[in-house]
């Protein structure tokens, strides 16, 4: 007595098995209703989590662009802001590159990166920064040994450039050595270029590789040749904006008038980014 499965006095065995059999069925239907119930509960907490992640995703990347766009601003010699960006470059003195017409741009965003993060072989980022001063290769064969070498010559270089550097100056250090006697004329040589910056470009590379992930350099484990490639590619930006595809004769009459400019603002005498140290 008192046991639920106790029986009354009048309750066969078989009614009692029977109302045994009964409360299992009960007990064996309401467990599928929890499962359900429970996975009903998980997913909609999934959905919340996801829902949850796709705001913040979206807030992030908005957040993200509008940072690029304020660090890609710019200060032109005019003083207003400008934002830099790849299809905006018509801005520029420079032309832009046509992709569809001369084929992939040998400066390109992707080939500056490389430099900096030292993908690209010293002797090609030689090659590059020679091209873009001006000076021309040919293959000459020599007779006696019957081999070819590749000979520079400065037939389109800057002029003010070309003053110093007759023949094409390594501007990276391609033997690693940093010895004063080996490394000085190529410290010279590199120093001479970043000079030759004007000082609205002296970020250009820095806002334009941010948003492809580039962080700079830190201070621990900064080697000479990891600093001339960021001095480099720099230059080269700059090349690429105002300087590529312009005639010599536009490039001195643009000289003159910044030149004019900075007396006017007393500026002239600048120990980097002006035209006495300009490459025209």
């Amino acid at each position: 007595p008192g046991h639920r499965d106790a029986a009354t006095p009048r309750e066969t065995r078989r009614a009692r098995r029977e109302r045994r059999h009964a409360r299992g069925r009960s007990r064996r239907r309401r467990v599928p209703v929890r499962r359900r119930a429970r996975a009903r509960g998980r997913a909609m907490r999934a959905r919340g989590r996801r829902e949850g992640n796709r705001r913040a995703t979206r807030d992030a990347t908005t957040t993200r662009r509008a940072t690029t766009r304020r660090a890609a601003a710019v200060r032109t010699p005019s003083g207003r802001r400008r934002v830099e960006t790849r299809a905006g470059e018509d801005e520029w003195g420079a032309k832009p590159w046509d992709d569809a017409r001369d084929g992939a741009d040998p400066l390109s965003n992707e080939v500056l990166l490389s430099i900096v993060r030292s993908e690209l072989a010293d002797e090609e980022v030689n090659r590059l920064v020679w091209n873009a001063l001006g000076y021309r290769s040919r293959v000459e064969l020599d007779a006696e040994t019957l081999t070819a070498n590749e000979v520079w010559t400065p037939d389109e270089v800057f002029p003010n450039w070309a003053k110093n550097y007759p023949e094409p100056p390594d501007v990276i250090g391609v033997t690693r050595k940093y010895d004063p006697k080996i490394d000085a004329p190529v410290k010279a040589a590199c120093a001479a270029l970043t000079r030759s910056v004007p000082e609205e470009h002296k970020q250009g590379i820095k806002t334009t590789l941010t948003p492809l992930g580039w962080k700079g350099f830190k201070m621990e484990g900064l080697t000479p040749n990891m600093t001339r490639r960021a001095q480099v590619a720099n230059w080269l930006l700059f090349y690429r904006r105002e300087l590529r595809g312009v005639s010599i004769e536009e490039l001195r009459a643009r000289r003159d008038a910044r030149k004019a400019k900075e007396i006017a603002e007393g500026k002239q005498d600048r120990p980097t980014g002006t035209t006495k140290q300009g490459v025209v």
